[in-house]
């Protein structure tokens, strides 16, 4: 009686071993589909960071001088950041760090201005002017590094435990 009960357990053995051997005799097909992911996988990050480079290579800047009477309201701001916030989007396709927009605040013939850097593609966006008493200017790229100011024989301020110069 045990026999009888037994020989379908050792049939479920012997098919188990028989798919068992088959996969490891065709082991390494599996592993093909894998490496060809990662070969895929890491030519699309070096074609994605390269793309990245040449769109930050090439971009967009204006500077926006405000006229002496420049006294915008909340609501002229909220339209502006908003209008800044579409530029990725205007961009199109580019990686996340190559369709930011950079502010700066610069001085521009003795005026403050605020210089905005993009990708090209959003050209037509940066160079809408937002506020009515804003100049839009197109910016001289020569004169688009940022010097750092060092003072000599000046000790550094110190800061106190609660924030604040001392």
């Amino acid at each position: 009686m045990g026999e009888v009960l037994l020989a379908p357990v050792r049939s479920l053995s012997a098919v188990a071993t028989s798919v068992m051997e088959n996969v490891q005799a065709h082991l390494w097909w599996l592993g093909l589909p894998v490496l060809a992911g990662a070969v895929l996988w890491g030519v699309c990050r070096v074609w994605w960071r390269r793309r990245a480079h040449a769109a930050l290579g090439h971009r967009t800047v204006v500077d926006l001088v405000p006229s002496r009477g420049f006294d915008p309201s909340v609501e002229e701001i909220g339209r502006h950041a908003a209008r800044l916030a579409r530029v990725p989007a205007a961009a199109g396709w580019l990686p996340r760090r190559a369709s930011g927009v950079r502010m700066r605040h610069v001085s521009v013939e003795g005026k403050l201005a605020t210089r905005l850097e993009g990708p090209t593609r959003s050209a037509g966006l940066l160079r809408l002017s937002s506020f009515p008493d804003v100049d839009v200017l197109e910016a001289d790229r020569g004169r688009s590094e940022v010097r750092p100011i060092r003072f000599t024989n000046i000790a550094p301020l110190g800061v106190t435990d609660n924030g604040q110069e001392g």
